[in-house]
């Protein structure tokens, strides 16, 4: 059969391919319908097809030529010979997004063929669509780091507040527990004092010892007389002995030793005596028995002291003759053989801050009491949560204080920050402040109480000069 225009249908016709709208600036709605009739007879024109395009060899090419100013330089686009047959043309009816699909898969294909032609601009804009995707890639990738990096410092920080929670709630469940031990005293009537040494940065708390069972009942004599105070500007912790037998003027009782006036008005009392002959400023106290003082030694582990001889043998008397009955323990348990460097237990701790008769009496008798207390807050830097649970069983309920359940846990928030402080320890009077002396029989020290006074007021209550302006 002849292959001329008369006799061929319109499905013998070549369609030209379809691409997507936007690859050549035009629609296949824009082409002329391929349609013939015998009065109407088909117009040929050429197309330019990218590249060479196989066709049947049964059927010549016929082309269509389409004004070139219609398609965009920088869209040409060279397909691959394996999509250059007519089953490609099948895709005439499918819809725009399917075609643009299509459209950037051949683009990816082609971009190997693009690379080595030289003479087109598709192949130079091809690369610097090459060059900047990998830009906005690694910008991704920076902030996405960044952003990673922000959200784990974030989680730690929170992890650590939580953890910071958890210790604080801890940590003020058992002050709490401890506090709740102490046997609670009425704060009786305080004599009006004027001129007393005060500063807000000074915290003290009288500690009382007394050779009593029952705290809250018995008032015995004062055996022990130490204030404890904390100066937040010299970062120290004072350890201030007054001694027994220092002669001093009780309100209302006349003159008579230190001592007397625990047992005549109680703790009030006695810190009124501090105050009028002192100068110095004590609102809180804390009495603690022998037993209570034991106990809280053994809690934390016991305390390391350097005995003599003279010491062991006098500890040994008041272990056997005191402190083992009280403990209900064998008159003869915990003797120590001789002189030396031990760990002590409660009893033979108190047994060694009791020691009166060797060496310069009361005055090393109060240096002991010191030494006893620098060595347990030393303990307690590393033991205090070993100890907790001693404390609460067998020391706390031997304790008293006149403060507050509330000022009692304000004071023990500090105590975390106090550990880092130096001990300073104190004897008043200071030595050259004092003559001994015999008064009614009495062996009594008079006390000048001005000098003293400075000696108070330069240790426990200094603070740093301050530094100039510059």
């Amino acid at each position: 059969m002849n292959d001329t225009p008369q006799n061929r249908s319109n499905a013998d016709l070549p369609r030209p391919r379809q691409t997507a709208g936007t690859e050549y600036g035009f629609r296949t709605s824009q082409l002329p319908a391929l349609q013939r009739t015998e009065q109407n007879p088909v117009r040929t024109q050429e197309f330019s097809v990218p590249k060479k395009v196989k066709i049947s060899d049964e059927l010549p090419t016929q082309e269509i030529e389409i004004p070139y100013d219609t398609m965009p330089v920088q869209e040409k686009t060279a397909y691959p010979e394996e999509n250059s047959d007519y089953g490609a043309y099948e895709e005439y009816d499918r819809p725009a997004s399917s075609h643009k699909k299509q459209a950037k898969k051949n683009q990816a294909k082609s971009h190997p063929a693009q690379k080595k032609s030289s003479g087109s601009g598709s192949p130079a804009s091809s690369k610097q669509t090459a060059v900047k995707k990998p830009k906005k890639s690694n910008s991704k990738k920076q902030t996405h780091h960044h952003h990673h990096g922000g959200g784990f410092l974030k989680k730690l920080i929170r992890h650590l507040l939580v953890f910071v929670l958890i210790i604080f709630i801890i940590y003020s469940a058992v002050s709490f527990l401890l506090i709740r031990q102490l046997e609670k005293l009425p704060r009786g009537e305080r004599a009006v004092t004027s001129g007393t040494l005060d500063a807000g940065y000074v915290r003290s708390v009288l500690l009382i010892g007394t050779d009593t069972r029952d705290i809250g009942a018995e008032r015995g004599r004062s055996d022990t007389m130490l204030l404890f105070s904390l100066n937040s500007r010299t970062k120290n912790i004072y350890l201030t002995s007054f001694m027994r037998d220092a002669y001093v003027e009780i309100p209302g009782y006349g003159y008579n030793k230190l001592n007397a006036a625990y047992s005549y008005g109680g703790a009030e009392l006695l810190m009124d005596t501090l105050e009028q002959n002192y100068q110095i400023r004590v609102d809180d106290y804390c009495v603690v028995s022998f037993m209570g003082f034991a106990g809280i030694i053994d809690a934390f582990g016991g305390v390391k002291i350097n005995l003599s001889d003279e010491e062991a043998s006098a500890l040994n008397v008041i272990l056997q003759s005191e402190v083992n009955a009280l403990a209900g323990d064998d008159p003869l348990s915990d003797f120590i053989q001789k002189g030396g460097t031990y760990i002590l237990n409660g009893k033979q701790a108190l047994s060694y801050a009791r020691i009166r008769y060797v060496g310069n009496a009361d005055f090393e008798r109060t240096s002991r009491q010191r030494e006893v207390m620098t060595q347990l807050l030393q303990s307690a830097k590393t033991k205090a949560a070993a100890a907790v649970p001693k404390l609460i069983s067998s020391a706390m309920p031997h304790l008293g204080t006149n403060m507050t359940d509330a000022e009692l846990y304000l004071l023990s928030l500090r105590v975390p920050f106090v550990m880092s402080y130096d001990i300073t320890q104190i004897q008043i009077p200071a030595d050259g402040t004092y003559t001994p002396a015999n008064i009614d029989g009495q062996s009594v020290l008079q006390v000048d109480f001005d000098a003293n006074t400075r000696v108070l007021r330069d240790s426990v209550y200094s603070a740093p000069a301050a530094v100039p302006a510059q």
